[in-house]
């Protein structure tokens, strides 16, 4: 009971701070340097905030969460100045509405992020990383960087694609499968982790690529496919508009930025390995209790001493999202110009990589939303593969 009251205090107590901080221009507080920019995929994450809305009727909720304002989720720490080796402060924002609210109201959305961006700027922040959806609502950042011409803005995406590809090249040797005959999906490829990472697997020179996005960005996906000929002409591309064509791959990367999840147990074959990088995720409920494929979380990078203090769903107290990370490495380095606007370059995913290994940041423990990955798993999806490929 106790417990209870006392959460319903601290979140009340957070929100007085915020509405004060909306509601009088004042410098209050100009010690921060960076801000990552969210918003709660579900009811569920708003809960993880403000526990006493529970208790409220679900229409309440829904009318919170598409009219309030943004909200300070937690300040990170941990993080220090390569330059002075002095601590550098910043903070998580959340802006109200859910996923599936913000793809409904992109207007809303928008102007829901300016008010977050003029509360950061308030603060001191110089530095604004967008996470989850706030990216492809603002179009990469466009919509922002016009307007907020004072801070510098970043995307996260370099980052995310170093680590999605990571991830899936990491699980490709442990389990032995052959790089001439791999065949890896990339689910969402007209976007900008989808595309950049298509680039990251060519320029390592796998044979076997299926680019899969909806019918509307054909053309999209045409003018990858002839990138990623130039980048590595030995390559066999295939193109699809539905996700049932999935079924005969090994590897599938997933980065769309639908609400609802795409993956059904039915698209994928024994053995297959998903590395999925959406938020929402991409992946349903029930791949995650089949015992003969692998579904690993691509985002999340173990961050050294770097604490979001925040309950992201993640299994280890320094694993951060990696498009958090990419602000990490850029404040860090004390980053003064907009960095990944609209989309990530290889030159800036060899680049954010090399600082990222410099702060000694990796891919974190495999995982998913249900459990860490054991070595038992990991070892049983082996021996599918390569039963599989024996016969």
């Amino acid at each position: 009971m106790y417990k209870g009251i006392n959460n319903i205090l601290k979140s009340s107590f957070s929100l007085t701070k915020d509405i004060f901080f909306h509601t009088f221009p004042v410098h209050v507080n100009r010690s921060y340097s960076y801000m990552f920019l969210v918003h709660p995929r579900n009811n569920e994450d708003i809960f993880r905030k403000f526990p006493f809305l529970k208790y409220f009727p679900e229409s309440f909720v829904t009318f919170f969460s598409h009219n309030f304002w943004p909200v300070t989720v937690s300040r990170i720490t941990g993080l220090v100045s390569k330059k002075t080796g002095k601590p550098i402060k910043g903070y998580v924002v959340s802006i109200p509405m859910t996923a599936p609210q913000m793809l409904k109201n992109r207007g809303k959305a928008l102007e829901q992020m300016n008010k977050a961006i003029n509360m950061a700027k308030r603060r001191g922040v110089k530095l604004i990383g967008l996470g989850a959806l706030t990216s492809s609502i603002s179009r990469g950042g466009l919509d922002l960087v016009d307007r907020h011409k004072d801070v510098n803005i970043t995307t996260g995406h370099a980052y995310t694609a170093h680590n999605v590809t990571s991830n899936a090249l990491t699980l490709i040797e442990y389990m032995g499968i052959n790089k001439e005959t791999c065949k890896i999906a990339i689910v969402g490829s007209a976007g900008s982790v989808g595309t950049t990472s298509a680039m990251i697997i060519a320029r390592k020179g796998f044979k076997f690529l299926q680019l899969v996005d909806v019918l509307r960005k054909h053309i999209q996906v045409q003018k990858l496919a002839e990138e990623l000929r130039k980048i590595n002409p030995n390559i066999d591309i295939e193109i699809s508009d539905t996700v049932e064509t999935i079924k005969t791959a090994d590897v599938i990367i997933t980065a769309t930025n639908t609400p609802e999840a795409l993956i059904k147990s039915e698209h994928l074959k024994p053995g297959a390995i998903v590395v999925d990088d959406a938020q929402p995720s991409d992946v349903s409920d029930d791949v995650l209790d089949r015992e003969d494929v692998l579904i690993v979380e691509a985002g999340v990078v173990h961050t050294p001493e770097i604490h979001s203090n925040f309950n992201f769903g993640l299994k280890n107290r320094n694993d951060n999202f990696c498009c958090l990370a990419e602000v990490l490495v850029l404040a860090s380095e004390e980053w003064d110009e907009n960095y990944v606007i609209d989309r990530a370059t290889l030159e800036h995913v060899d680049h954010v990589s090399s600082l990222g290994k410099i702060l000694d940041f990796t891919i974190g423990a495999f995982q998913n939303r249900k459990e860490l990955i054991t070595p038992e798993k990991l070892e049983k999806i082996k021996y599918i593969i390569k039963s599989n490929s024996s016969k």
